[in-house]
């Protein structure tokens, strides 16, 4: 079972990464982080799960395999960087980062971490 935590609670968490992970068997949705605190809480109320007031301290939970990084574009490498470095597997919405520079080093500290970083 992969306990996930969700990063960012908008409109593409609600409609594809939310339900298709509560679809899924080997799923578990854990954590719920948002800049908009009632619409985590929303997400949790409907899932289950914890909610964070921070995505730092949802990426150091130790009850959380892997993060969904459903945020805007521009906040994308900060957060892969910190769930990668808390050796969290990511699922981060496209684009992975603004520069080529930005994702290769996110690939490179993927394998230091031996996590999965996917687009």
């Amino acid at each position: 079972m992969i306990r996930v935590g969700i990063i960012g609670c908008g409109k593409i968490a609600q409609v594809r990464h939310l339900p298709e992970y509560a679809a899924n068997p080997n799923a578990e949705i854990v954590a719920f982080y948002d800049k908009n605190m009632t619409r985590a809480q929303d997400m949790a109320a409907k899932y289950g799960g914890k909610v964070y007031n921070s995505f730092y301290e949802l990426v150091d939970d130790p009850n959380v395999d892997a993060v969904s990084i459903c945020v805007e574009n521009r906040s994308h490498a900060e957060i892969c960087t910190a769930a990668l470095y808390a050796g969290k597997h990511v699922l981060v919405e496209k684009p992975g980062t603004l520069t080529t520079a930005d994702w290769d080093q996110l690939c490179e500290e993927a394998k230091r971490q031996d996590c999965f970083l996917m687009e």
